[in-house]
């Protein structure tokens, strides 16, 4: 999410159901899990600005929010 708390969407249709609501994600990627930890990466393609400010990274899988994450980015 962005600091304005709009997420980073390339298509306002890319929704999917959380605690009853529809919201929008920014990447899907399905992964495997097998029982142990797993390294896993996603990539933003940047095709717009970006301004300063703090931004937060949500994790779900199944519905579920699983990890959370913040960073700032500077100018």
């Amino acid at each position: 999410m962005k600091p304005d708390d709009d997420v980073l969407t390339k298509n306002r249709d890319n929704l999917f159901r959380y605690e009853n609501k529809e919201i929008n994600y920014s990447i899907r990627k399905m992964i495997e899990y097998e029982g142990e930890e797993t390294q896993v990466c996603a990539y933003w393609d940047i095709e717009e600005y970006l301004y300063p400010g703090n931004y937060r990274v949500d994790i779900f899988a199944d519905g579920n929010l699983i990890g959370q994450r913040s960073f700032t980015l500077d100018k």
